[in-house]
């Protein structure tokens, strides 16, 4: 299934609770602070119907014959993985932004937890249908999918139940229906998402086997109970001329307040067993870290051209000190395309059959892109 933009923009019509600047949001959609960003989203599922980039940004599915999201395809070759690529750069140029948060990289999450479902398996087994239920969920309704990744910042060197209990997301009781839990977690996008994986807390589980702590599962945003605490927006709030990039593609951050939310069963996907939380943290970003570092490419593509662009502005494009300095740009660039390209050229199959990068490439890129980007960022300036 494609979805349109319009679908999507009233899909964010569903009574969720969100709050920004100590105000409820009536419409996200429209919002002024929200309304720059889900735009955006809607361009990106509109393009999908568009005879210029059809081909590019979908493809039919050999036993439905709909047409999906390439983003959300299960990898098995390296083609997947060279038009997963493609399709982020043909995004980033239309939109003319660079937006972290498209939901392909959140659904390479899942990948990781369908190829552990012979692990959780293992430890418990209630729940491995699940996790295939939901990557096919993700495929057939084209939902903008993301996750529920940060905690508070608690006292770490202490046990999750030694600290403040309303803080960390833990269950606080089973029903019939599914789990009631309660907690906090930071999530880009969440406000107007559709849905969240919302993953295990990081956490110092010492010799527990079993924690109520320990748990993953999927959640609607508009579930019952659950709260949207946004920060101020960028957006609408200077002149676009001056500030173009924060006022069309500010990425809202959100605190999910989870206030005894239910959780369906066929929602969870791992629950109380502390292996399979490690087990998650541990192999999480094997598929979902690709598209995260493609994003930085396309930053370090934005900042060569604005320095080229301030540098011919000025007159001091042949002076050696600035060449270099954009030769150091163009490095770092390269550096991030080679890792990307090796660890796809270099790819291995995975344990349920689908094509993973190269993890030794894949991570080595992406400490590169990461670790050098406060410094390019420097030079460009």
């Amino acid at each position: 299934m494609l979805r349109t933009g319009d679908q999507y923009r009233n899909s964010l019509r569903d009574g969720r609770e969100v709050w920004i600047d100590g105000k409820k949001v009536k419409d996200v959609p429209n919002h002024p602070i929200f309304k720059p960003i889900v735009d955006i989203r809607a361009r990106i599922y509109d393009m999908a119907h568009e005879e210029k980039f059809n081909d590019k940004l979908t493809y039919t599915d050999e036993k439905t014959k709909e047409k999906n999201c390439v983003g959300s395809k299960l990898p098995k070759s390296k083609n997947d993985w060279l038009v997963k690529r493609e399709a982020i750069k043909i995004i980033t140029y239309e939109v003319g932004a660079i937006v972290t948060r498209m939901g392909d990289e959140t659904a390479g999450e899942m990948w990781s937890l369908y190829d552990g479902t012979d692990i959780l398996n293992e430890v418990d087994p209630r729940f491995g249908d699940n996790i295939a239920n939901h990557i096919q969920k993700v495929l057939k309704s084209d939902t903008f999918h993301v996750s529920a990744n940060t905690d508070p910042k608690g006292d770490r060197s202490k046990l999750p139940q030694d600290q403040d209990p309303d803080m960390l997301l833990h269950a606080v009781k089973e029903t019939d229906k599914g789990i009631v839990v309660r907690g906090a977690k930071y999530e880009t996008a969440a406000a107007y998402a559709n849905q969240a994986f919302v993953k295990p807390t990081i956490a110092n589980w010492g010799d527990q086997k079993l924690s109520n702590y320990a748990l993953g599962f999927i959640c609607p945003m508009n579930a019952s109970g659950l709260k949207h605490i946004c920060r101020s927006g960028f957006a609408g709030k200077s002149n676009p001329e001056d500030y173009p990039l924060s006022n069309k593609a500010d990425e809202i951050d959100t605190l999910l307040v989870f206030d005894n939310v239910l959780i369906p069963w066929e929602d969870v996907l791992f629950y109380q067993h502390t292996k399979a939380a490690t087990f998650i943290r541990g192999t999480l970003h094997r598929y979902s870290a690709l598209a995260f570092v493609e994003r930085i490419l396309h930053m370090a593509d934005l900042m060569i051209g604005t320095a080229l662009h301030n540098v011919r502005q000025t007159g001091l494009e042949h002076q050696q000190a600035v060449r270099e300095k954009i030769a150091t740009l163009i490095c770092y660039r390269e550096g991030i395309d080679a890792h990307l390209t090796a660890a796809i050229t270099n790819a291995e199959e995975s344990p349920a059959g689908l094509l993973m990068p190269n993890q030794s490439f894949l991570y080595t890129g992406r400490v590169h892109a990461c670790s050098q980007l406060h410094k390019m960022i420097h030079i460009a300036r």
